[in-house]
């Protein structure tokens, strides 16, 4: 299949290039600090061609298998006794080295999403629109409110938002909202759904220091395109929405009635309102017990508003990186959240092979290398042998030692250790990703 050659083509371009992009971040700081670099590779294997530098004496090589890339330094495992060794450099300056790699992917990073942003703006954590017949519409939440916290996390923008909804949303969940006039208010949902998800009940409770008021209650329960959902205030009164099938004539179209009581239960106002089968089955799916009822704006801004909100919104990806690895030791999310690059290439053949303009699909595309560029830069700093994060450690235990260094040949053995760990890991993952792609 031509699409799937392409698909792949293009995952094992873009993290080549990511990659790369990464180890010239480290071969730049190591010639601002006079690290001699014995090797700079593109891809993996053996060699297909090289060039010696005259200034520097790197060797640079292509090399067969399209699979990254690497930056070799002297001395940074093993010992040498020359100036130019890695080893032999400042703990400053060794620090600078290994960080700027990660620098290097949160840069492109930006640089990517600025563009994208400059093109088609961007969403902020502001609301824009709020259903009236949903949980959120009894917080008071109006378009103009911005939302600042979900379940204690800070929201910056919505994919914040979106990633603690995915992790933690089918269960209770708080939020504070900035009121549009400066103001700030939290609320808790409660939720209590049945087995068959059929029916539910949502207590919205609004809190105040430590106390906590009930403000409403909202329950719906449906049988396929039949729904009734009721909004009941703290003092009684109440709104109740109750979507039925049209009449024999026009079966194809549906009713919805809106009703509302005052607390001794008595009519106020009651409205019919006519809708397709097609709409019918779009406002059933927004009555779902996990959907809010709000959507974020979007804005469009000049160059240093695009800047700065790329830069949050990278910060908001390195953030997910930890906090999914959180989530997944603590079980919140399974293995199927995690995808590898055969998980990747998947996603790459949905946007090579979607309907949509070539334009879409581009800055689709550059928008996923984005993702993977932050991600590869945060996983790069965890703490773990043979990641940038975890040759950090030794320098950290260095330091604490007073000076006392970790010898080269010791720390490339434990990161030795570590990738093969890490290898298998990949393994594993790889595999979960292809037992995915088989039951889909």
């Amino acid at each position: 299949d031509m699409t799937i050659a392409l698909s792949i083509l293009i995952m094992l371009l873009i993290l080549t290039l990511l990659v790369i992009v990464h180890e010239w971040g480290h071969y730049i700081a190591a010639r601002i600090f006079g690290v001699k670099v014995n090797e700079f590779s593109i891809f993996m294997g053996p060699k297909l061609f090289q060039r010696v530098g005259k200034k520097t004496g790197t060797v640079f090589t292509i090399r067969c298998l399209p699979l990254g890339g690497y930056c070799a330094m002297e001395g940074e495992e093993t010992t040498e006794d020359t100036d130019g060794a890695f080893c032999n450099k400042p703990w400053w300056q060794r620090t600078i080295i290994l960080l700027a790699g990660v620098f290097m992917n949160i840069i492109l990073a930006i640089v990517v999403i600025t563009v994208i942003f400059m093109i088609y703006g961007y969403d902020t954590r502001k609301v824009s629109v709020v259903a009236e017949h949903l949980p959120i519409s009894m917080i008071g939440l109006e378009p103009g409110d911005s939302i600042t916290e979900y379940n204690d996390y800070s929201v910056f923008n919505p994919l914040d938002f979106n990633l603690v909804k995915y992790a933690e949303g089918s269960g209770d969940s708080e939020f504070t909202v900035k009121k549009a006039d400066g103001g700030k208010e939290k609320y808790k949902l409660v939720r209590n759904i049945d087995e068959t998800g059929k029916r539910s009940e949502i207590q919205i409770y609004r809190i105040d220091g430590k106390t906590k008021t009930l403000t409403g209650t909202y329950q719906a329960s449906w049988d396929e395109n039949l729904l009734i959902a009721e909004l009941t205030q703290a003092d009684g009164s109440k709104i109740q929405y109750e979507f039925k099938q049209g009449t024999e004539e026009n079966p194809s179209q549906y009713v919805c009635v809106k009703t509302e009581y005052d607390a001794n239960g008595t009519v106020l106002s009651s409205r019919d309102d006519l809708y397709t089968e097609a709409s019918v089955q779009s406002q059933l799916a927004s009555f779902d017990p996990y959907q809010y009822g709000f959507s974020f704006s979007a804005k469009r801004g000049n160059l240093f508003e695009a800047i700065g909100n790329a830069v949050v919104y990278n910060v908001s990806l390195v953030k997910s990186v930890f906090n999914s690895l959180k989530w997944l030791i603590t079980g919140k999310l399974g293995m199927d959240a995690m995808s590898g690059p055969i998980g990747l290439t998947t996603i790459v053949d949905d946007v090579v092979t979607s309907e949509v303009g070539v334009g879409t699909r581009i800055t689709a595309l550059f928008e996923m290398a984005a993702l993977i560029s932050a991600n590869l830069a945060a996983f790069n700093i965890l703490p773990i042998p043979g990641l940038d994060g975890g040759k950090l450690i030794f320098i950290i235990i260095e330091l604490i030692r007073r000076g006392k260094k970790v010898p080269p040949e010791k720390e490339a053995a434990v990161s030795l250790i570590f990738l093969a760990l890490l290898i298998l890991f990949s393994i594993f993952v790889a595999g979960n990703d292809i037992l995915r792609i088989i039951r889909s």
